[in-house]
């Protein structure tokens, strides 16, 4: 079957920045479209890319957890599907526990792509295309109520072929309906717990136990299902694998981890470890690779890390994750020239703080003057000496503390 998305020469980004919290599914309106929308609702942006037919697919993460991203496709009128971008075989295998338990389908290896791995299952006749389709209604549903709970939420919407082949054609408001009080409830945790990626952490795992018999309305029943939980914080778990073993939902995984995080007793820590790594970045965003190689070199030799972005039309996506202390940006660019996506920066509340230097081959005048409306606060003209582009450097962000 052949995907009705409709490829693009170029990828097409749209920067969406979304207030918390968002009022419930049932207030959902049409939202006029424009390339960057200060705080948007959630659900009025996705109800708007449906009205208008809008085919490609909604990149979705939260400001406080850049690292964990959601994906929503969608086309023609309709979702085709959502997921996760990372660990994809924890969250399979603990819906597959939740909604197909006597599948015992065993998920050992890394999984890539958690939509092709589920059509493989299919081809291999292991599920029927009903069953597929079910499976499939269930991972999107679940990964939409993450979405539409995430706190401070930050989208981009791609305009770009998908999905190889099209097995769901979902009604947005009937699908997200029945799960408006789940929504709720995961929007009261979300202060202490971002996605269900995270991993629980202790230092004294024996704490655990007494902590949840402070819980109110605590039960018997519920001390004897949470039995196992601080060998599962000793071994730091995500939440999906918490409540694959303890044969629960992450929403009452989460509603107890919570509570043991406000006592003090655990912390949440992020799905990947991340090496520490405190030199400020430099993003900079230039098509040749000659030039950065030469900003890499000079500024690496200095003690900065340089993030290197060659299209401009993904340039947002990666700067909201590196939250760099400065980005160096050339003018002439094929898709986005550098002034249009300054203005785009400077809008945004997420990048509108970081200093922004053009690094182009024009000397003139009113190309300074240009640049500096358009958002710029300084500007280098190529070709140019690395010592000038260290001292250029250093000179803003010593003055930008915050974004060091």
């Amino acid at each position: 079957m052949q995907s009705p998305l409709s490829p693009s020469p170029d990828t097409n980004q749209t920067l969406l920045e979304l207030a918390y919290p968002p009022p419930p599914p049932p207030n959902v309106m049409e939202a006029s479209a424009s390339p960057v929308t200060e705080n948007p609702n959630l659900y009025q942006i996705l109800q708007s890319l449906i009205v208008n037919e809008s085919s490609g697919k909604l990149i979705v993460h939260s400001q406080a957890n850049p690292d964990v991203q959601w994906r929503v496709y969608l086309g023609n009128g309709r979702i085709h599907y959502a997921g996760s971008e990372q660990g994809q075989r924890e969250r399979l295998s603990y819906l597959f526990q939740r909604y197909i338990p006597t599948k015992n389908i065993r998920l050992e290896e890394p999984i890539a792509s958690d939509y092709q791995y589920l059509c493989e299952l299919w081809d291999s006749q292991q599920f029927s295309f009903q069953e597929i389709r079910s499976i499939l209604a269930k991972l999107t549903q679940e990964a939409l109520v993450q979405i539409l709970s995430l706190s401070q939420p930050v989208c981009v919407f791609e305009e770009t072929v998908g999905l190889d082949r099209l097995l769901l054609y979902l009604d947005f408001k009937q699908l997200m309906q029945p799960a408006t009080q789940e929504i709720k409830h995961w929007l009261k945790v979300r202060t202490v717990i971002n996605s269900p990626f995270q991993r629980a952490i202790a230092d004294n795992v024996d704490a655990i136990l007494p902590g949840l018999c402070k819980l109110e309305h605590i039960t018997s029943d519920l001390l004897n299902r949470y039995q196992k939980l601080p060998e599962l914080v000793a071994q730091e778990t995500c939440v999906y694998e918490i409540a694959e073993s303890l044969n629960t939902s992450t929403l009452n995984v989460a509603i107890v981890l919570k509570t043991l995080v406000d006592q003090g007793i655990i912390s949440m820590g992020p799905y990947e470890p991340q090496e520490e790594d405190n030199r400020p970045v430099i993003a900079c965003v230039d098509d040749s690779p000659s030039i950065q190689r030469v900003v890499s070199f000079a500024l690496e030799a200095t003690g900065f890390k340089v993030i290197n972005i060659k299209q401009a039309a993904s340039a947002l996506t990666t700067l909201m994750h590196a939250k760099p202390a400065l980005i160096l940006m050339d003018i002439n660019m094929p898709d986005i020239d550098g002034y249009q996506l300054c203005s785009i920066c400077n809008k945004s509340e997420a990048l509108k703080h970081i200093p922004i230097v053009m690094l182009t081959g024009r000397s003139g005048v009113l190309d300074r003057v240009k640049a500096k409306m358009h958002g710029s606060v300084g500007y280098i003209c190529k070709p140019f000496q690395p010592q000038e582009l260290v001292e250029t450097v250093q000179s803003f962000i010593s003055v930008n503390p915050m974004t060091v």
